[in-house]
């Protein structure tokens, strides 16, 4: 009679054990352990000076990094050290050096290891195994809460990375790709279930992301790569349920829709009348931000006076303008993985974007100092124009061999060690650090 009762107690304890592992989790305990890591040689850069931002840069203004591949990274056993040598959590860090918001990406797949189809087109966006689904998303934005940091989550509505050249229609709507109506319902219904669960665990965005670099409009190709043919006016209808679900669920948040090349005047003019435009409920408005991304050294971003053109024409239109991406350089060779990174020497990095941070030759160096004067120079003359937020993007980019390969390493904020480096020091206010 016991044996069969344990038996039976065993049989009742793996039914539980099969469905809990069935339901989206997180890890409860959110906070990385401090310790000491002597026995680690670190770089030591005391002898930088980074200035921070201007002092009149109010307190609110959105000083935010792009922190979405933390908990995979984590996951690959990557840990994150503070100037003092010392591994602490990574949101703990920003929090300590200015920083007071994170930017999260999400993507449809809950999954943690893709469908083996995402790699029939061969191509290694279609291999990201899961590292922005809703269970890590979850866990990154609690962690970012307890540090005093509030949360952009980004909703790519896609498996896998999307900019103007790749928005892909998610493998789970792929019985509507000839349906924009049932489309519409689907990206509601789904924005709603995000928004939720992010609620429930006491952790719900303060601002949201409807696309990313979608000014070409989402759902461009089915997840094997055929064409799809939505129009302007069927994405549009799409944005425009998922922002009412985020005014029903989320009334104080904030939506923003984001295109790329953000000194492109004929580009925000084409994303005003394609979308921005669109975004209302009646006389209500559904949109309160547009983001740019400003990589200065992409020539088809434009100059940095034509960023500062746009963001004027943006809060002329009534609306916040938010350097959405930018990142820039510290080192030509910094590795972390086998794979090369954007930039492969000097003559790579070019700066005629800014022209009163070039040198003779027309180049920015890429340096600690320079990376962080980049990023000061764009956010203190943005700011200046009415924009109200800068994200970097590609923080914590560090890569893994075979995992997580990275062409970003030479442009995150921490070095191949994964300690901060002195440009995340930008983000503090002058005076205040």
């Amino acid at each position: 009679m016991k044996k069969n009762f344990i038996n039976i107690l065993i049989a009742i304890l793996l039914v539980i054990s099969i469905t809990a592992c069935s339901e989206i989790s997180y890890p409860e305990n959110l906070a990385v352990k401090p310790g000491s890591v002597a026995g680690k040689t670190f770089t030591e850069y005391e002898d930088l000076n980074i200035q921070p931002v201007a002092a009149s840069l109010s307190e609110d203004y959105m000083r935010g990094v792009d922190a979405s591949e933390v908990k995979a990274l984590e996951e690959c056993g990557l840990k994150f050290y503070d100037s003092d040598n010392t591994e602490k959590d990574v949101f703990e860090i920003f929090a300590n050096h200015g920083v007071n918001w994170v930017r999260l990406r999400i993507w449809n797949d809950y999954t943690v290891a893709m469908d083996p189809a995402y790699g029939a087109l061969g191509d290694s966006y279609f291999a990201p195994y899961g590292w922005n689904n809703l269970s890590r998303t979850i866990n990154m934005a609690k962690r970012a809460k307890v540090n005093g940091l509030k949360v952009l989550l980004d909703f790519h509505y896609s498996d896998t990375w999307t900019d103007p050249a790749k928005q892909f229609l998610p493998k789970m709507w792929q019985e509507y790709k000839e349906n924009s109506e049932a489309l519409a319902v689907a990206v509601a219904d789904y924005t709603k279930e995000i928004i939720v669960a992010m609620k429930e665990a006491d952790c719900a965005p303060d601002m949201i992301q409807l696309g990313n670099e979608s000014e070409g409009g989402l759902f461009k190709k089915d997840y094997l790569g055929n064409e799809l043919s939505f129009n302007h006016d069927q994405i549009s209808a799409c944005l425009v349920a998922a922002a009412k679900v985020v005014r029903e669920e989320l009334p104080e948040c904030e939506i923003m829709l984001h295109m790329s090349a953000g000194g492109d005047t004929g580009r925000l003019s084409n994303f005003f009348t394609n979308y921005v435009n669109k975004m209302v409920d009646g006389d209500t408005k559904l949109c309160d931000a547009v983001g740019l991304s400003y990589y200065p050294f992409y020539s088809s971003h434009k100059t940095l006076d034509n960023l500062v053109i746009n963001c004027e024409t943006i809060k002329e239109k009534g609306y916040k303008p938010v350097i959405a991406e930018i990142s820039y350089c510290y080192n030509k060779d910094a590795y972390t993985d086998n794979l090369g990174n954007i930039f492969y020497n000097q003559s790579d990095v070019a700066g005629t974007n800014i022209p009163s941070l070039a040198d003779k030759e027309g180049k920015i160096e890429g340096t600690i100092e320079n990376q962080a004067l980049v990023v000061r120079e764009v956010l203190e003359k943005t700011a200046a124009a009415g924009s109200t937020g800068i994200f970097y993007w590609g923080t914590c980019y560090l890569g893994v061999d075979d995992i997580m390969a990275s062409a970003y390493e030479n442009q995150a904020l921490f070095d191949a060690q994964g300690k901060v480096l002195p440009s995340m020091d930008v983000f503090a206010v002058k005076g205040t650090n």
